[in-house]
């Protein structure tokens, strides 16, 4: 039963509370300007953001907050009208509206009446007013502060425009405060130069940002009481493009229940209804039908096809709707190099116009729409949204449309087909097996939270192997290890192989992916080749299949069986979404096996899908490896950007299985940083139940042993890496994805338990590796180093120390260099060798520095301070040890070795091409190669590298 919709929570007197969300830094802000203006610093502030961005609000806000302080400041206000706009000293007036000022005469002097008149004013009369308004402001400060505040400058007459803007220029040292509110979209009518002054560099300028999905799940809490989900939040935000009085209306009108489960739309709140029908009523025969095509076609269309739909014809006629959209400020036409478009001001408008048509308005203009696209998937979406009942042949259409999607990897648009074609079908049975494979190109999509609304119907279906399958593929996305290992099981047992090869196929290649998130090789294997036996190369069960076949194969030590298998899955796959999987899964065999920039641009690669189309879910591990791919190469902001970017995606569909992937990158990059809160947060995100897959408990116990480490909680850290230690072993026949071995070693270490660090590394150590990974190398070799300095074996320690740093001078680890130093420093002065320590704790404490991992940096000089030196001192240079820390033997090409010398020498890539007969294009490219190898991001920094080895 639908609940009503949800009303603020009124306050103890009975009003509806003032609630800001996102608005405390601008309200400091304009604080902080009082306070100069209190000191007779003339302040001028500028509020900028669109309609129902919160400038109002904000301006309210703050005039409470100065009206009830203790020394409250005089407060002039007046509010800018469209209407009024065309009435000269309009403004000016309300500004004029206040009691007599006393003068410092000892007399009362009354304000002269503002006529106010629809003719312009003469420039003396102007200046006159002017002169007024500045006196009446030089007058009302000596008592105390004036807060001049206009909302809305915009929709101000010129007249008073120009009055305030000859005041401003010409007031100084005046206890005046000024705070303008301007929507910059409505400014045409504003003069230009009134506008320069305006938005000057003199004026503080404080723009008004969307809503983010957290800044909304707060205001839901605060103002409504509603717990809104991560989905529901980033939804609500696309819907209103963030903006804070959409947000209010949708969640004050809607039912709660709205909230609590996956939505395909929503709609327009019923002040925009109202707005848009009221320009509809108004509006011309061809601004009606130009507004309907718009809306119903979408953002995607082009000016060709609205002129299709609207039957508006003709440039001339077509711009003339166009104009009086604009003007009644519906709609614009945005003009752009490689498109144009047709754009709503407001959000959402194009919900309203799409309710504001009767039905049969939308079956002709969809109609229409399907003989006016060219793409097939919009074309077909036109069809079903035109056809109200059952079409058995537009259903056949739709499964074919859906089964050419599939062997693409367009799991999307093959969702949606599926959805159609299984409402446009009669047979109860048919129906049914079209919804179960449209819930699982849904899955198959990326889409966790959309299938979960469909879980309940789902359920209710007979019990067949398919809806098994369907249900067991959810369940691994959504990290139920348990549930997935029965349904996929239950799944098997009950498929026909003979005569449902392609189901049966499809059945194995879930327990594929059961398999990698359990990093069970044999699994992998096993099911894999089972999947790729049963049915063709060209099948989207094959091509997964094979993404992940490679990494069932490293996981049990087949490394070069694992390196062939990617290679023939790059020849078998087109260049579409399918290499999309491939490249994924050959970015992660890259990762770890130390092509690392490989790894980067191949995650790179198989991340967008707008173009090719493909599936968020591979977009999104793409993402989350991309993010780890550059913490280790040492690119921070990039990592950070990454899982900013990744997490609004996963946080949206609710892809539970990637959490702790993504955030455990995070955590740690911000325990590096020292940005604790953000830290604690990232680790609570990744944390998971007991149950979880091996590919969810590993990288969630790493996030927080991490966390710990930086924090110099050892015995936080050993408690999580016990656990990583028993689920997750390296053995001869299983080869770990995570390298945590060195982490494992140094919490034993650094609370004393070195028996077991002994045992661990001795039997670690005795582990077959057939293929030298340097990084793993180096790990292992400062993890025995670390013992050994415990353990009181100095030299021994040392070298093994040196050896670590040897094995990763030519490749650029940034991250894992100073690992390494910082615990050879750390080891060597306990050990008493200071002079050592402290230089190779300098050159840890740089590259931590460049990093930003402020956390290492503080720990760096309090390690300096303790060995005797001061934190900025310099290093001895001619230290060999500090040499092998600091510096990489970078191995350049021939090639690259000419193009490093001539860009160090101050050569542009002109001149280089020139001087090697090479082309401009192949210089930027050994370019970009020579700083992935040195580390660096600048032709100075190349320079500086030189200069140094000069």
């Amino acid at each position: 039963m639908s609940q009503t919709a949800p009303r603020p929570r009124p306050t103890s007197d009975g009003t509806e509370p003032r609630i800001l969300v996102g608005l405390d830094p601008a309200v400091d802000r304009l604080h902080e300007s009082l306070r100069e203006a209190r000191r007779a610093h003339v302040q001028s502030v500028l509020i900028s953001g669109g309609f129902g961005m919160g400038k109002t609000a904000l301006m309210c806000e703050f005039a409470n907050q100065i009206s009830s302080s203790a020394r409250a400041p005089r407060i002039l206000r007046a509010q800018g009208d469209r209407w009024e706009s065309q009435l000269q000293l309009a403004a000016y007036s309300q500004l004029m509206m206040t009691s007599p000022v006393r003068s410092g005469k000892g007399y009362d002097s009354d304000l002269p009446e503002t006529e106010v008149s629809s003719h312009a004013l003469s420039p003396d009369r102007i200046v006159n007013h002017a002169a007024t308004l500045g006196t009446h402001l030089e007058a009302l400060q000596h008592r105390a502060p004036v807060v001049v505040m206009i909302d809305d400058v915009h929709w101000l007459d010129e007249s008073s425009l120009r009055i305030l803007s000859f005041v401003m220029r010409r007031i100084h040292a005046r206890k005046v405060m000024f705070v303008l509110a301007l929507d910059r979209i409505q400014a045409q009518g504003v003069p230009p130069g009134v506008l320069d002054n305006l938005t000057g560099y003199e004026v503080a300028q404080i723009a008004l940002e969307p809503l983010t999905p957290a800044l909304t799940q707060e205001l839901s809490r605060r103002r409504f009481g509603m717990d809104l989900s991560s989905t529901a939040a980033h939804e609500l935000v696309r819907h209103t493009r963030g903006n804070p009085q959409q947000i209010n209306e949708l969640l004050r009108e809607m039912p709660p229940e709205t909230w609590h489960s996956w939505f395909p739309a929503l709609p327009a709140s019923s002040r925009v209804r109202a707005r848009v029908g009221g320009i509809l009523g108004s509006a011309s025969p061809d601004l009606l039908a130009v507004a309907e095509a718009a809306a119903l076609l979408g953002d995607s269309s082009s000016l060709s096809e609205i002129a299709d739909v609207s039957e508006v014809h003709g440039k001339d006629r077509l711009l003339a709707a166009l104009d009086e959209g604009h003007r009644a400020g519906l709609l614009t036409l945005e003009l752009k190099q490689a498109s144009s478009h047709v754009k709503f001001f407001e959000p959402a408008a194009a919900e309203a116009i799409y309710d504001h048509m009767v039905p049969g308005r939308r079956v002709e203009l969809h109609q229409r729409a399907s003989r006016a696209v060219a793409e097939e998937a919009r074309r077909l979406g036109h069809l079903v949204s035109s056809v109200p009942s059952a079409d058995p042949e537009l259903a056949r259409e739709l499964q074919s449309f859906a089964h050419g999607q599939a062997l693409q990897g367009s799991w999307h648009d093959a969702a949606g087909a599926l959805l159609s074609a299984s409402r446009l079908t009669l047979d109860v049975r048919a129906r049914n097996d079209l919804l179960l494979r449209a819930v699982d190109a849904i899955i198959g999509s990326g889409n966790v939270a959309e299938a979960k609304a469909w879980i309940t119907v789902v359920d209710e279906m007979p019990s067949s192997a398919l809806r098994s399958s369907v249900l067991g593929y959810l369940s691994v996305v959504n990290g139920q290890n348990r549930s997935a290992e029965n349904q996929l099981s239950s799944a098997w047992r009950s498929v026909n192989v003979k005569r449902e090869p392609e189901t049966a196929a499809q059945i194995a290649q879930r327990h594929v992916l059961w398999g990698v998130a359990s990093w069970n090789g044999p699994a992998m294997i096993e099911w894999g080749e089972r999947a790729l036996s049963l049915t063709d190369s060209s099948t989207p069960a094959f091509i997964e299949t094979e993404a992940i076949y490679g990494l069932g194969l490293f996981s049990s030590g087949r490394l070069d069986d694992a390196r062939r298998a990617y290679d023939r899955a790059f020849e078998l796959c087109s260049e579409n979404a399918q290499q999309q999987r491939v490249e994924m899964g050959a970015g992660w065999l890259a990762l770890r096996t130390e092509e690392v920039e490989t790894a980067q641009a191949l995650f790179e690669s198989s991340g967008p899908t707008k173009v090719r189309g493909g599936s968020l879910r591979i977009s999104l591990w793409a993402e989350a490896w991309l993010a780890r791919t550059q913490l280790i190469l040492g690119h921070w902001d990039a990592a950070a950007a990454t899982v900013t970017r990744a997490a609004a995606q996963l946080e949206t569909v609710q892809m539970t299985m990637l959490r702790p992937l993504l955030y455990w990158t995070a955590a740690e990059l911000y325990s590096m940083r020292g940005d604790w809160e953000l830290a604690r947060y990232y680790v609570s995100q990744s944390a998971v139940p007991n149950d979880s897959f091996v590919c969810m408990s590993v990288p969630s116990l790493l996030a927080k042993a991490r966390f710990h480490e930086a924090r110099g909680d050892y015995e936080g850290s050993l408690e999580c890496m016990t656990r990583v230690a028993e689920i997750d072993p390296w053995t001869a026949e299983r080869v770990s994805f995570w390298p945590w071995q060195d982490t494992y070693v140094n919490a034993l270490v650094m609370t004393g338990e070195l028996d077991r660090a002994q045992a661990f590394l001795d039997e670690f150590e005795a582990v077959p590796r057939p293929h030298h990974i340097p990084s793993d190398q180096a790990r292992l070799k400062w993890a025995r180093a670390r013992l050994l300095a415990a353990q009181g074996e100095t030299e021994a320690a040392k070298d093994h120390f040196e050896d670590a740093l040897n094995e990763i001078r030519t490749i650029n680890r940034p991250y894992l260099r100073a690992r390494i130093s910082f615990a050879f420093g750390q080891s060597m002065r306990r050990a008493g060798k200071r002079r050592l320590a402290s230089s190779v704790l300098r050159a840890a404490r740089d590259i931590y520095e460049m990093l930003g991992a402020h956390s290492y940096v503080q720990r760096c000089d309090r390690e300096l301070k303790a060995s005797g030196v001061e934190p900025g001192a310099s290093p001895d240079p001619a230290d060999p040890v500090l040499a092998a820390v600091q510096r990489e033997r970078v191995q350049l090409t021939p090639q690259e070795t000419s193009v490093a010398q001539l860009v160090a020498g101050g050569a542009t890539n002109k001149e280089v091409a020139s001087q090697l007969f090479i082309a401009e294009k192949t210089v930027q490219y050994h370019l970009t190669r020579i700083y992935t190898k040195f580390g660096i991001r600048s032709r100075s920094e190349l320079a500086a590298r030189y200069r140094e080895q000069e």
